[in-house]
């Protein structure tokens, strides 16, 4: 009888212990610990995503830039053919060549020697040199009266002049006179494309 009661007692007490370790290891041992190295897991995984995400943005913006640079047609400067046939009203219909330079003169090389009428030499003289903006034909013409003087060379004590003269870029034609002497010992240039003037006096 004692040996049954005390087997009874024995089960029970198994029972009990079993439940009793049960409840604490699945309650409160495990799964705090479980779910908090899930929570830590989440929160870090986090900034990881941000990265990403802004990586994506920055390429995502960096690719819109590249397609708009690559999107930009090339700038063209050439005129419309048939602007080209109409006259210009203002200076923003104005065309200029990419190679053009703009200037307000030209460089004559004149090279001068000779005689004056008596056959004597011209070292020393001086002589004048002026400008017309227009085409002179003869030294006997009226137009004669429009010239402008542009400047007072001198013969070098081997009567000869070499020279390179800056004349203002809408000369049309050149006198060279020699000062002092008679009329008749000068010379009209007419300037088109030449850029030497030669001449011996005599």
């Amino acid at each position: 009888m004692n040996t049954l009661q005390n087997l009874k007692t024995a089960i029970s007490m198994a029972l009990l212990t079993t439940f009793i370790t049960g409840c604490g290891g699945g309650g409160g041992g495990d799964s705090a610990p479980s779910n908090t190295t899930g929570q830590t897991t989440t929160q870090q995984a986090t900034p990881a995503d941000t990265t990403s995400q802004t990586q994506t943005t920055s390429d995502s913006a960096a690719t819109s830039d590249s397609n708009s640079d690559a999107a930009m047609p090339e700038l063209n400067y050439e005129p419309e053919a048939e602007l080209l046939q109409t006259t210009a009203t203002d200076s923003t219909d104005l065309y200029v060549e990419p190679d053009f330079k703009f200037r307000t003169s030209d460089d004559i090389s004149l090279e001068l020697d000779g005689q004056d009428v008596f056959g004597e030499s011209l070292a020393g003289r001086a002589i004048k040199v002026y400008s017309f903006s227009m085409e002179v034909p003869s030294v006997e013409d009226e137009l004669m009266g429009n010239k402008q003087l542009i400047a007072t060379l001198r013969f070098n004590a081997a009567g000869q002049l070499q020279h390179t003269l800056t004349v203002p870029q809408t000369t049309q034609t050149m006198l060279i006179r020699v000062d002092g002497m008679l009329e008749t010992n000068q010379v009209l240039f007419k300037l088109d494309s030449s850029t030497s003037v030669t001449h011996t006096f005599n």
